[in-house]
């Protein structure tokens, strides 16, 4: 048996930061492993509670948007005045012109005689993680990676949709690479065309210099974790359809003999499920279109190769907060549970892209 492997991994989604100290010496079922707030939360409870006293300046890093962001709305529709540096608001819109048109003014420092609150946007501070970890008999600074998956929508041109442009960049890396785990970026990889990416990648290596460090969106670390889950990995090599239903976002994608031949996502509040269902069947037959109707409202969909057909499919897995979303439409879904936790689907998506970009080693990238 060769030497332990120990990998930090953190799934940042819009309800929870899902975490696995993955270490190749033990059992993963054994492996620490931890559910919390997400943060975007934790930042919104913040920025609630300085509105309630006056003007607001953000400073820290990009982070998640959702709850954070829609709490600076309402602070602006308060009446409150909102400061960000350049780096903070790319958190709201991923064009610093569009957060500017919101009512947000971006400037490097507060103003001249601001006597409002300072709120630090950092959803990477792991200090208090390690404190935590520490305590319990797990040291987290004798690691050898360190990955973490959020979304990034990726920067955009005004009059663009930041929806598409998100797509656009997903297509592009699979063309390239047409495996889900080529959507993961190492520390030398990602640029500022993903400027959340980026600016967690920078985190991890403040806190982590000595780590190899990988970044990944939250919805294709959640397919490459389907294919933990011996049932799914049984049947790679034929015809799945894995769908992520998160608490933001549903992805769904088709894949044969583990390459990605089509991704569609959409947003989980905006589908009807049996709808959705329907859909389903017609992405799956190579019937779907990034411009029909039931697409208006979600970032869209592209295939690479012509998909092998509904009725050619082995395999229909299920994931994600709201997975059970598709139950009672017909579709009967398997549910993946890598080391029987579904939760940690997200985190083992990481540890799988980290196993195939480092070979299992050691050490900076």
């Amino acid at each position: 048996m060769g030497v332990a492997v120990r990998v930090l991994a953190l799934d940042i989604g819009v309800g929870t930061c899902d975490v696995l100290l993955y270490d190749s010496g033990r059992r993963l079922e054994n492996c620490t492993r931890m559910v919390l707030p997400s943060p975007t939360r934790l930042l919104a409870a913040r920025v609630e509670e300085a509105a309630a006293r006056g003007d607001i300046f953000v400073t820290g890093h990009t982070v998640g948007g959702g709850p954070f962001s829609r709490a600076v709305r309402r602070a602006l529709a308060a009446g409150r005045k909102v400061y960000m540096t350049p780096a903070a608001a790319l958190s709201i819109r991923n064009n610093l012109e569009d957060v500017a048109s919101l009512g947000i003014e971006t400037v490097p420092s507060p103003p001249h005689g601001f006597t409002g609150t300072t709120v630090t946007a950092d959803e990477l501070d792991l200090k208090p993680l390690a404190e935590f970890l520490t305590r319990h008999g797990e040291d987290i600074q004798d690691l050898d990676g360190v990955a973490v998956a959020v979304q990034d929508h990726g920067t955009y041109r005004v009059g663009e949709s930041n929806r598409k442009t998100r797509l656009a960049h997903m297509r592009a890396r699979l063309e390239a690479d047409p495996f889900p785990t080529a959507l993961a970026f190492t520390s030398t990889e990602v640029t500022e065309v993903f400027p959340r990416l980026a600016s967690a990648s920078r985190r991890l290596r403040e806190q982590f210099p000595d780590c190899r460090v990988l970044v990944m969106d939250t919805s294709p670390a959640a397919v490459a974790g389907c294919l933990e889950d011996p049932v799914v990995a049984g049947c790679a090599r034929g015809n799945l359809l894995l769908v992520n239903a998160g608490n933001g976002h549903t992805l769904a994608c088709i894949l044969s003999g583990g390459k990605v031949l089509g991704l569609l996502e959409h947003h989980t509040r905006r589908l009807d499920p049996g709808a959705f269902a329907g859909y389903l069947h017609l992405f799956c037959d190579g019937e779907a279109r990034d411009e029909d109707p039931f697409m208006a409202e979600g970032h869209g969909l592209f295939y690479l190769a012509e998909p092998p057909g509904w009725g050619a499919l082995d395999l229909i897995a299920v994931t994600g907060p709201n997975r059970g979303m598709l139950e009672g439409t017909g579709l009967d879904p398997y549910y993946p549970a890598p080391g029987g936790d579904m939760m940690m689907t997200g985190p083992m998506g990481l540890v799988s892209a980290y196993r195939q970009r480092s070979g299992g080693r050691a050490g900076r990238p």
